[in-house]
Order: C-alpha cells, then structure tokens, then sequence
C-alpha cells in the first residue's frame, strides 16, 4: 500500500512540474512574440525607434556629389519636354541647405536639421556654381528658381525674393507654407492658412488650409477655401469624419501642382493638390470651383504630385504611419507612383530600388519623374538627393554631410534641365555678385 502511495504521489508531482512547465513555457513564448512583434515594428522602419542607426552612418563617404556612373542626360523637368540626347547636358541640382558657418535652428534629433543655403551644382562640371544665402535663421520650406537668377523662398508664412546677389527685392506675410509652384501665366500657386477657419460646425481647433495664387512681385491675385467645393463633391467626409475631430487638421495641404495645358483629363489652369493626413490627391478647377476627381491611397501621407503627361500624373508616397508610440514609421520604402487617367491603372515602378537604395523619410521629400523611366529622389530627412536610371540603379547622390560627419536635412531641392539651368546661369553671371559665381 505505502508503495501505491509513493507511486500516485511521484506521478502527480510529475504533472504539477509539466503544468508549471508548460506554463512557463507559455508566459516566456508570450513575452518573446510581444518583444518579437515590437522588434520587427521597429525595424520594419530603420530609422525610427530606439533601433535606428544614427545618421551619421546610414550614407558612409564624404560629403557633396557622387556620381556612380558618366553624368546622365534626362529630359527637361520643366513642363517635362521630350529630348535628344545631347552630350554634356547632365543638368543642374539646387538644394536648400545647412552652412555650418552661420546659426542654425536645431530641431528634434530625428530631424537634424537645416539651412540656410541654396546652392546651384552644375552635375556636368561636378562643383558648386552659385550660392545664394537668405537670411541667417530663416528654416527654408521650398524654393522657385526664376530665369532671370533671382529666388523665391518662404519660412512660417513669410514669401520672400531674393536677386542673384542674394539682395531682398521683397519679403512679405502671405500666409502661405510648403510649396511654389508655376502655373501657365508664370504666377505662383501655394498652400494658405486660413486663419480663423471658415469651415461650418467644425471645432475651434481645426486648422484649415486654402489656396493662394501670387505674382512674382508678390501681389496676391486670389484665395481660395475649399471646403464649399469639396461639400458640393460629396467629400463632407473630409470635413466632418472622425479623422478631422482626432485630428484638427485632416487635409494639411502640401503640395499645388499647377496644369500648364489643355489635356483630354484636365485642362490649362486645373491645379492637383494634395491632403497628406488623409491621403488624398484631388483635381481642382479654380475657374469654376470644381473638384473634378478625388482619390485616397494607394499613396500614404504624400507629398509631391507632378503631372507628368497628357494623362500621368506622380505621386511621392512617403508611406508613413505611427506606431504604438506615436513615433512617424515608414512601411518598406517610400515610393513614386504613377497614376493613368486612361487606364484607372496606378503602378509603382521603382518599388523595388527604393527600397534597395533605402529611401525612407517620414515627411516630405519628392520626385522628378522623367520620360526616359529615370528619376531624381529628395530623401529630405536624412539629407540625400539621388538619381536612379531606368534600371533602377544609382547615377549619381549628393549627401549633406558636415565636416564634423554629421547629416543635415535637406529643406528642399529642385532639378533644373540643362536648358532652364543655363538660362539662369547666363542671367546671373550678368550680375558682379563677386564670389557669388563660380
């Protein structure tokens, strides 16, 4: 009997010891898969996070131009022209950057930020041929080159035009913020805070964005809210949803692309604008006050939209969402879409070298699609320009790297075809800005 006892006892001591260790299998399982799911969220975005490399390791080298290939010849960006190919005709790149010799305003780690110079590299003779220096502490947004060698700026809401010498020919309040953009009659369209908003029943706290069109003199010709044509298109959503009470700012304009002629789908004078908290891209005809079309996705948190064709346009998607955090991520790469008015058809060419070439900033940045199928790529958080070929492969890079090592952000840039490029240079080298050109 005291042997049956011994054995009931021993085998229930060994099921008290699998049930604990089952159970501790199970809790230790548990905690791992949670680490695991929160690793790979993080990393699914390598530069943000607690996981993120520093910056100053994600593009090893020296600062300046890299070119991975002979200097390249695109077609023109300006009004995206269709060309022969010409020997020596790489273009110019002009970026808005930090000069270390001058005070900065330092933003939160994760933007090292920016600057305070806008420089002309000419990709042909691979140096810097003109520098213009706006004034000391001004945090440049985007930029308009001008043919006659002079330069459109803006900073929290001021528009300012400087001359090739850098001299301010006018600096005043608009309101505006992001982006200049051309239109057809060589005024400028831009983003417009609407303060206080006119939107009816929304809170007190929504922050609502119109439209501005000035001169180059900067004569404001006209404002325009959108909420009355976005209601009469059946987009109350946009107002009145729950993105917009969470939110306070569910459009948050930052790009006006300008139609510059007549298409089977748009027509001289349309305007693409972009929503990057609901992202949306829409066409908008101000002659009328129509929005004609209206998309969401697949584009995330855009930026840039460029018309590209008589019926392509381009989408920048920096593909960016919040984690459990709060922290900006983004999914896999950013990407370039490509949407066909003809098909419906929305594809992504460069997907795949986008994220091999590790193309990832939260905000902003852009693209400049060409109709050889290359592209030039603002990386504008971790202060990188690139170029990729048809294939996919990298032509050419500028970093902004300081001499320290250090990476700055690039507050914006723009490619120049070499026509336009030249252009502008013809006009400042007419200017004796001394030191100024190269």
């Amino acid at each position: 009997m005291s042997n049956l006892k011994k054995v009931l006892l021993a085998t229930v001591e060994l099921r008290i010891v699998t049930v604990l260790l089952s159970l501790a299998t199970l809790v230790f399982g548990a905690l791992m898969f949670g680490a695991f799911m929160k690793d790979g969220a993080e990393r699914s975005a390598p530069r943000g996070g607690a996981l993120s490399r520093p910056m100053e390791q994600r593009f090893p080298g020296r600062s300046g131009l890299e070119f991975a290939a002979p200097p390249p010849f695109v077609p023109s960006a300006e009004g995206r022209r269709q060309q022969e190919r010409k020997d020596g005709e790489a273009g110019y790149l002009v970026v808005a950057r930090h000069v270390p010799e001058v005070d900065v305003v330092v933003e939160p780690a994760d933007s090292r930020v920016v600057g305070n110079s806008v420089e002309i590299i000419d990709l042909n003779r691979r140096k810097t041929v003109h520098t213009w220096k706006p004034v000391p502490g001004d945090r440049l947004r985007r930029f308009f080159v001008l043919p006659d060698g002079s330069l459109l700026a803006g900073v929290a809401g001021r528009v300012f035009r400087i001359d090739a010498c850098s001299n301010v020919l006018w600096d005043k309040h608009l309101g505006t913020h992001h982006s200049f953009e051309r239109d057809a009659d060589g005024h400028f369209w831009s983003p417009w805070r609407v303060v206080p908003h006119t939107v009816p029943h929304a809170n007190p706290e929504f922050e609502e964005h119109g439209l501005i069109r000035f001169s180059p003199a900067g004569e404001v010709l006209s404002r325009i809210s959108l909420w009355p044509a976005l209601m009469r298109a059946g987009h109350s959503h946009l107002l009145y949803g729950d993105q917009a009470r969470l939110h306070g700012n569910p459009w948050h304009i930052n790009d006006v692309e300008p139609v510059l002629q007549d298409g089977p789908f748009w027509r001289r004078g349309d305007l693409f604008v972009s929503f990057r908290n609901s992202s949306v891209v829409f066409l908008y005809r101000p002659a009328t006050d129509e929005v004609l079309w209206l998309q969401a996705g697949p584009w995330l948190q855009q930026h840039d939209v460029d018309v590209l064709s008589d019926s392509e346009i381009s989408v920048f998607s920096n593909n960016t969402f919040r984690d459990r955090d709060d922290n900006p991520q983004v999914l896999g790469a950013n990407e370039v879409y490509v949407h066909d008015f003809a098909t419906g058809e929305t594809r992504s060419p460069w997907r795949e070298a986008m994220r091999r070439h590790d193309v990832r900033t939260e905000f902003e940045g852009g693209a400049a699609v060409f109709g050889d199928g290359s592209v030039v790529l603002e990386e504008a958080r971790y202060g990188r320009v690139l170029m990729l070929s048809p294939a996919g492969e990298r032509v050419w890079s500028y970093v902004n790297r300081a001499s320290d090592g250090t990476l700055h952000r690039i507050s914006a840039s723009r490619y120049l075809d070499a026509e336009y490029g030249a252009e502008v240079m013809r006009s400042i080298a007419s200017r004796d800005c001394g030191a100024a050109v190269n």
